[in-house]
């Protein structure tokens, strides 16, 4: 009855029953607001767990004992939910529960293509608010319309200054901090590949990343310039005085080009690790004196585990792992052991997929949850990514957040994966049909007997054509299941048909329908005995083209009823590329393959 489910619901014991919802209306949802009636009785109480609450019936009222605002909060959210359900409980029913970590996180990539309108982005919050979420971040490289940055932003419909000061003050009242994040290391092509931004660069040729793939273009900024200090301090000074949160994510993730160009002396003669901590170090004072505390993802600490001991104690780590069988034990004791704190940060695992990948998002998303209380991390983080074009519909992550909640909240009261009821919160409207697709269609992957790295191949195999990095690196083709797959995409669209007129059936249909493309070109992988579209038969590629024209038109029209029309040209021309090597003619494929 209740989701997140409670740490203790005793449903007690007496003849006599109370109908929640005919004594008292519903509650408020924003933080510190409180019912005005006589049939409710609240008392702040102290020894409580932090957020936590307790309800009753005493007295022939409702008894709500709350340790703080969002303790109260959520003892709202919960009354709100059993009087949803119409229940009747017990006189002597008590209801008592906590969460599990203190700070509960999504991370949002809106610089990898999406940026939500505003109306959009509420929906979300309020969503994240009943799922007991109480932190949200925008994850920014470029998207943030810095007054003298133009160049960088203005074909992405950026966040304003008077856009995030809106959510923030939306943020507060639904008792959601909102913690503003600025990448200022890595991941920071958007800015300099642009040529008047070239000098704040590490290298702009291109350079090998950890696998060894090779990448063109300049991606992080040079950690031992001043300017780049100038630079950042420059952003930071904008960016802070939107948000009334005194913490910051500065980042600091895959510093992949680190040492490749401008650094690499310094980082021969001091190593790259004293190098990335100087650089570190630099930051943090940046923000210190803007009276933030920062917190930083620590995958390359492991790179450079000598530093850790190093690290400001103020500094809280983000430790991320997406895969069913990361080894989140190995790192967390590691961080515990040198007592800094830290937050486990996992994810929807809809990036670079198209649809998800269901069944690995809840398995590590419940074993990052089991490790993290056991070496006492402080927080719980849910990111939904965008890499490659952000290829994923507005739907997908919905039951994500909702396991993910589960696992902040109370990870041993979630003993399923069921997340319908939480589901039907955000789309109260669809049918049984819709919302058993939504989460059978995140399982495909797993059918078709095809893996690459770190995703599922729909979304390489669609939106990454021109890297071909995980394409080359798919493995199963010789002994896949497609014929499996594809039965399975098509029993879901004959069901999902009759509501085709429904958001979250269009955003599914659309999901088949590319998820069905993907398959065709791993088919044609198979049978044709290489990896490079553009060589196809003629007839496997006309067919594919048919396929494809009507997809990113959909794609476009779906685009807009969510996010932006900034970065719309950008994510669809990942399609449109695949597009064009389709419709090269052998001869002129090899022509531009030798130039």
């Amino acid at each position: 009855m209740i989701f997140p489910a409670p740490k203790r619901f005793i449903t007690g014991f007496s003849v006599k029953s109370v109908d929640i919802g005919a004594i008292i209306p519903r509650c408020p949802t924003r933080i510190g607001e409180r019912l005005s009636n006589d049939n409710i009785l609240y008392r702040h109480q102290q020894g409580l767990n932090a957020q936590a609450y307790r309800i009753r019936y005493t007295n022939q009222r409702i008894c709500v004992y709350f340790a703080d605002d969002h303790g109260l909060l959520y003892a709202h959210n919960a009354l709100n939910q059993l009087m949803d359900v119409n229940a009747t409980l017990k006189n002597d029913f008590v209801i008592e529960d906590w969460p599990d970590f203190e700070n509960r996180t999504i991370l949002l990539d809106i610089s990898r293509d999406r940026v939500p309108t505003l109306d959009s982005l509420k929906r979300l919050i309020d969503y994240w608010v009943q799922l007991k979420f109480n932190q949200l971040q925008l994850y920014t490289e470029h998207t943030f319309a810095y007054r003298n940055h133009e160049t960088v932003w203005h074909n992405y419909s950026p966040m304003t200054a008077e856009d995030i000061q809106l959510i923030d003050a939306y943020c507060q009242e639904k008792g959601i901090e909102l913690i503003p994040n600025q990448a200022c290391f890595g991941h920071m092509e958007k800015w300099l590949n642009h040529e008047e931004y070239h000098y704040l660069a590490e290298q702009t040729t291109g350079f090998h990343d950890q696998r060894g793939d090779y990448r063109q273009g300049a991606f992080g900024l040079n950690p031992v310039s001043d300017r780049t200090t100038q630079f950042i301090d420059g952003l930071l000074t904008e960016l802070l005085p939107n948000f009334s949160s005194k913490t910051l994510n500065i980042n600091f993730d895959e510093t992949m080009d680190l040492g490749v160009g401008a650094s690499k002396s310094a980082c021969e003669i001091f190593g790259k690790g004293k190098v990335f901590l100087e650089y570190l170090n630099t930051i943090l004072a940046l923000a210190e004196q803007k009276g933030m505390k920062c917190q930083i993802f620590s995958d390359m600490l492991f790179r450079f585990p000598n530093l850790i001991s190093e690290l400001h104690k103020d500094l809280t780590l983000l430790n991320w792992g997406y895969e069913a069988d990361h080894p989140f034990d190995a790192e967390h004791r590691q961080l515990a052991d040198f007592g800094l704190p830290f937050h486990v940060a996992v994810s929807t695992d809809c990036f670079a997929s198209v649809a998800g990948r269901w069944s690995a998002a809840t398995t590590h998303m419940r074993r990052a949850a089991n490790s993290a209380k056991r070496y006492h991390a402080q927080g719980y983080m849910v990111t939904e990514w965008g890499d490659m074009g952000h290829g994923q519909q507005f739907s997908m992550p919905i039951p994500a957040y909702a396991f993910g909640a589960a696992m902040a909240w109370g990870e041993a009261q979630q003993t399923d994966n069921d997340v319908s009821a939480a589901v039907s919160w955000f789309f109260p409207d669809a049918s049984e049909a819709e919302k058993h697709a939504l989460i059978a269609i995140q399982n495909i992957y797993q059918t078709t007997g095809i893996t690459v790295p770190n995703c599922a191949f729909f979304g390489p195999f669609l939106f990454d054509q021109a890297s071909r990095r995980h394409i080359k690196r798919a493995e199963g083709l010789d002994n896949h299941n497609l014929a499996d797959a594809y039965r399975e995409l098509e029993e879901l669209k004959s069901q999902l048909l009759p509501y085709a007129s429904s958001p979250l059936a269009d955003d599914l249909l659309w999901t088949i329908d590319a998820l069905t493309l993907a398959c065709h070109i791993a088919q044609g992988y198979a049978e044709e005995g290489h990896r490079e579209v553009e060589h196809f038969s003629e007839e496997r590629k006309a067919t594919l083209i048919r396929a494809l024209d009507p997809l990113i038109k959909q794609y476009e029209v779906l685009w807009t009823l969510h996010y932006r029309e900034g970065g719309k040209q950008q994510s669809s021309q990942r399609l449109a590329y695949l597009h064009d090597l389709l419709q090269r003619l052998p001869q002129k494929a090899k022509e531009m393959e030798v130039s």
